[in-house]
C-alpha cells in the first residue's frame, strides 16, 4: 500500500518521469520473455550449447545456411580454422579451413534428404574451383544423404574427399574427428612423409 501511495504522490509532482519509468518497466516484461524465446530459438539452431554434437535428424531439420553453419562449428571442434563464406556466388566453398598443417582446404555442403545423392556434377564444380578460386590444398564434400557412384569415383581422383551420411554420422554425433575419418595425415603424422597423390594439387600453386 505505500508503495502505491508513494507512485501516486510521485505521479502527481512529475507525471512525465514517473509515466516513462512505467513505460520502461513494462518494456523490460515485454522483452524479456522475447529475449529467452529467441535464445532458446538460438539455441536449438545450428549452435547448440555444450560439447558440438549432432544427431542426424537434427541436421537434417536444418536449413541449408544452418547446416553449414554446422559443418562449421564441427570443424571448429576438430582444432581446426575455419570460416563460413557460404552465399550466393560462393564458387564451391560454404566453408574455408586452414589445417594444422597450414594447408588451405574449400567444404562445401549439401543439405540433403537422406535418399539423395550428390551427383558427379558437384564433383566437378568444386573441383573446377578448390585449387584456382581459393588457392586451396584438397577439398572436402559433407552431405546429409550419399553420393552417386560417379561421385565417388571421380571424388579421389580430383583430391576430393567425400562425407555421406554415415561419415556425418560419425564426425558431427559420435564425436569422431573429420581428418581420422577421411584418414587425412595430421601435421605430426604429415612430417616427413611423401604427400599422397590426392594433395599433388599443391604443386600448381606455386
Amino acid at each position: 500500500m505505500a508503495g502505491l501511495i508513494g507512485l501516486w504522490q510521485g505521479a502527481q509532482q512529475w507525471p512525465v518521469w514517473t509515466g516513462f519509468g512505467l513505460a520502461s518497466a513494462a518494456a523490460g516484461l515485454v522483452l524479456k520473455p522475447g529475449r529467452s524465446a529467441l535464445m532458446a530459438r538460438a539455441g536449438s539452431s545450428a549452435f547448440d550449447a555444450g560439447p558440438v554434437r549432432y544427431s542426424l535428424a537434427h541436421l537434417d531439420s536444418l536449413d541449408p545456411t544452418a547446416f553449414e553453419l554446422a559443418v562449421c562449428s564441427l570443424l571448429c571442434r576438430d582444432g581446426l580454422a575455419a570460416q563460413h563464406v557460404g552465399r550466393a556466388g560462393d564458387k564451391g566453398a560454404d566453408v574455408l579451413v586452414v589445417d594444422g598443417a597450414r594447408r588451405r582446404v574449400v567444404v562445401q555442403c549439401k543439405r540433403l534428404r537422406p535418399d539423395r545423392r550428390v551427383g558427379d556434377q558437384d564433383v566437378q564444380r568444386v573441383n573446377g574451383t578448390y585449387r584456382h578460386d581459393h588457392g586451396a590444398e584438397f577439398a572436402v564434400i559433407v552431405t546429409t544423404g550419399g553420393f552417386t557412384a560417379a561421385a565417388r569415383a571421380s571424388g579421389p581422383r580430383y583430391g576430393i574427399h567425400l562425407v555421406d551420411r554415415d561419415a556425418l554420422e560419425r564426425w558431427a554425433n559420435q564425436g569422431e574427428p573429420l581428418y581420422r575419418i577421411l584418414r587425412i595425415p595430421n601435421e605430426r603424422e604429415r612430417s616427413g612423409k611423401r604427400r599422397p597423390g590426392s594433395w599433388r594439387a599443391r604443386k600448381s600453386l606455386g
